[in-house]
């Protein structure tokens, strides 16, 4: 490259922060600057004369730096954070307060840890450019199948399932959720690879679903399952719905219709299969009986919390410590009892803004691998607040769900803070939009770059498009 060209294109990428375009940028800039140069001796100039006026019609290296650098300027959802952050603080509150049940902080202490190891994750996924997982979806797919199967082999059994491996210190990791997050991430990249390849490519995405949900069922987790397979569904309904396999779409929702239809009728199977799990089932019907112990003692403390501060009621001489799980699915009775209704309608609406601050910038994302890698962290994050809330007010039958960022659990917190992460990432490189563009059509009207009256103009609607 001349040296010439060299000094323009080192003085217009000293404007651009974003280092990751700079090739790109480099390498557009310099071919238009070497088509100007061949126009130029063409008409009878010396090299070196061409060689100023092209450069010369570029234009001002401090403003097409400017203008480039307000492009690609990576972006932050500061609502999101802020967001995180509140809901965050309610349950460190709660968790603090029900340290005194025990008369032991070290839930609250591991909680705190497992904030700042959330924290530090969700950094690391931010910038991490998130294109390469679409690259390990194979690799991260096959990952979580091997560590489900062996959590059923050598994990620490709790409840009469293997579902947690010890990792020192007294920790222990939940693989459900872990392998959750691994299925879903994979599953992005699957649909992907399968984008344009008609029935065949769903059918494909649905065996590789099914599988996963095998596993997680056959483990069991049960919870697991059910907020995984939501996430599928959605992902594989906004696909067909936007022609992503292309091909006969009618084709398409009916083998996506049943799927579910088979899905149900399994749900419904490994309900009838076991008479514990048909009473419990019969007991959350309205007018059933109450023989879910939980959902019973659910229904008392909601009846007995104030609409703010702490209750001092009790129950058969017994505070909220005797429930069970308190800190973890029922988590926001623990909220509501111990700070009041309003506290706990002030959680409920910063999660539901939550979700709906997740949806737009989503919605924002330009449609590819990062849209549907960010759907996936938005549903399963969405999901599993839903039906937490849902199954605190006896609505949906207690099924284990705990509440993301609020629950007691660190393999829980820091995977959700993983799913954050992996949003603001793929909104943060939303502007970083690919140069590579077809060498036939780079002077067209939908050119990024184009020349009128012998001056470079960047067009920024037509980049957008591209």
């Amino acid at each position: 490259m001349h040296k010439k060209i060299s000094l323009f294109l080192n003085e217009v990428c000293q404007h651009i922060k974003c280092k990751a375009v700079h090739k790109e940028i480099r390498e557009e800039l310099s071919e238009h600057i070497c088509d100007l140069m061949e126009e130029n001796i063409e008409k009878g100039i010396s090299e070196e004369k061409a060689l100023d006026l092209a450069i010369s019609a570029m234009g001002n290296t401090g403003e097409i730096g400017a203008k480039l650098h307000r492009q690609h300027k990576p972006q932050t959802e500061w609502s999101l954070l802020i967001l995180v952050a509140l809901i965050t603080v309610i349950g460190g509150i709660v968790l603090y307060s029900s340290s005194q049940f025990s008369d032991d902080n070290t839930k609250f202490l591991r909680h705190v840890v497992s904030i700042l190891i959330g924290i530090g994750v969700m950094s690391v996924f931010y910038f991490y450019d998130y294109t390469k997982l679409e690259r390990m979806s194979m690799p991260l797919y096959c990952s979580a199948s091997i560590l489900i199967l062996f959590t059923m082999v050598a994990g620490i059994q709790m409840n009469g399932a293997k579902r947690w491996l010890p990792i020192g210190g007294g920790f222990t990791i939940s693989v459900p959720e872990l392998a959750s997050l691994l299925f879903v991430i994979s599953f992005a990249g699957f649909l992907e690879r399968y984008r344009g390849k008609g029935t065949s490519g769903s059918l494909k995405m649905i065996l590789l679903g099914a599988c996963s949900l095998m596993l997680l069922v056959i483990m069991p987790s049960i919870a697991a399952a059910f907020i995984v397979a939501i996430t599928y569904a959605v992902l594989l309904i906004a696909a067909v719905a936007e022609n992503h396999f292309s091909g006969n779409r009618k084709n398409q929702f009916i083998l996506l219709s049943s799927t579910g239809t088979v899905s149900v009728g399994l749900l419904l199977y490994y309900i009838l299969s076991n008479s514990n799990r048909v009473e419990r089932f019969l007991g959350w019907l309205p007018g059933g009986t109450e023989v879910d112990y939980q959902q019973n003692l659910a229904g008392i403390w909601l009846s007995l919390s104030k609409w703010f501060g702490k209750t001092n009621a009790t129950y058969q001489g017994h505070g909220l410590g005797m429930m069970p799980d308190v800190t973890g699915e029922y988590i926001l009775i623990n909220v509501i009892a111990t700070l009041g209704w309003a506290a706990g309608l002030i959680l409920i609406a910063l999660i539901g803004i939550f979700i709906v601050r997740m949806l737009l910038t989503i919605k924002k994302v330009k449609r590819g691998y990062g849209f549907c890698l960010a759907l996936s962290a938005c549903t399963m994050l969405s999901a599993q607040f839903a039906c937490n809330i849902l199954m605190n007010f006896r609505i949906l039958p207690s099924m284990g769900i705990p509440m993301p960022l609020v629950s007691y659990g660190y393999t829980g917190y820091i995977v959700c803070m993983v799913y954050i992460g992996i949003i603001l990432s793929v909104w943060r490189r939303n502007n970083l939009i690919s140069f590579q563009m077809n060498r036939q059509a780079k002077f067209s009207q939908n050119s990024v770059f184009r020349m009128e009256d012998g001056r470079l103009i960047i067009d920024f609607k037509a980049w957008r498009h591209h």
